[in-house]
């Protein structure tokens, strides 16, 4: 970071912890079906490019289990009409 601040100024070490700090906060919306994620923040550290172990074998995330996104989202936003 010191170089960075060296070499381009103060602000951009700062714009980029600012950057991080926001997109950890931000998950991405829910949908059923699918876990959530911080896409932005992986893409910003870098990690969006390696795959690692626990990205192929055996997560649950990726099973081959058919969802019904529109009864999964009636689900989650209707729960008292559900019988």
């Amino acid at each position: 970071m010191r170089m960075l601040a060296k070499i381009h100024g103060v602000h951009v070490p700062m714009r980029m912890k600012m950057d991080q700090t926001i997109l950890s906060q931000h998950k991405r919306l829910h949908v059923p079906g699918m876990k959530p994620s911080f896409v932005g923040l992986e893409t910003m550290l870098g990690m969006d490019e390696t795959i690692e172990f626990e990205d192929y074998l055996n997560d649950p995330e990726f099973s081959e289990k058919q969802v019904d996104i529109h009864t999964e989202m009636e689900k989650s936003m209707f729960p008292k009409l559900r019988k």
